[in-house]
């Protein structure tokens, strides 16, 4: 269980490290399917609006990536559109948004 609660909290500094410095331009994702890439991910989400970056975070001893990815926007509204319509299926499974993340990081960590 340890071992489980030490991974999230690994993920979650990795989000929080590597956030781009665009408050409100930037969407958490959670539950990609590990065959997804970033390239289904931008295909997906550009209906959206133009998109700058997607970052995926990856397990160093697998190869694979975690199921985390973030994607930034060029404006506030197109990350908005993506989390207002929801549900988003990708290569069959269900994405979610960690909103409570997205908040959070805009919240503590402006300067």
């Amino acid at each position: 269980m340890r071992s489980v609660a030490r991974g999230v909290t690994t993920n979650i500094r990795k989000l929080i490290e590597t956030r781009p410095k665009t408050p409100g331009q930037t969407v958490y994702l959670t539950h990609v399917k590990w065959v997804t890439g970033k390239i289904q991910l931008e295909q997906y989400f550009k209906r959206y609006g133009s998109i700058q970056s997607v970052n995926m975070f990856y397990d160093p001893e697998t190869g694979l990536h975690r199921g985390f990815a973030s994607i930034t926007f060029d404006s506030k509204d197109s990350a908005n559109k993506a989390i207002e319509q929801r549900p988003h299926v990708i290569d069959g499974d269900r994405v979610r948004f960690l909103a409570f993340l997205c908040n959070a990081i805009e919240i503590c960590c402006k300067k």
